[in-house]
């Protein structure tokens, strides 16, 4: 990408603010996917300043979490065939240990 850098004093700031904000690498990225989606090849980066101030911080990942609010059905019906296969499970292993005890 080659494009003009001339910008007025209040664009200087927009773009200053957008890099203080997102990053260079956010901006580079935001650019690189306008360039591709351009109809004519852009001849300024004033082309890429709008989408620019736009840009947000990017988000950091927390992993996964919990989600607020009822279970759904799904949920209480994958609980409950815990639940039965954990009952299966400690019968399993109690008549495995009545059998062991009674052959000895």
């Amino acid at each position: 990408m080659s494009v003009s850098w001339t910008f007025q004093p209040a664009e200087w700031i927009e773009l200053r603010d957008a890099v203080r904000r997102a990053g260079v690498p956010a901006l580079v990225d935001h650019a690189a996917r306008a360039w591709q989606a351009a109809k004519s090849q852009p001849y300024s980066a004033k082309y890429f300043l709008r989408g620019w101030t736009g840009v947000q911080a990017p988000t950091a990942y927390t992993g996964p979490r919990a989600v607020a609010g009822p279970p759904s059905k799904n949920q209480e019906y994958l609980d409950d065939m815990a639940q039965m296969a954990a009952e299966l499970r400690e019968q399993r292993l109690a008549a495995e240990r009545q059998a062991a005890g009674g052959n000895a």
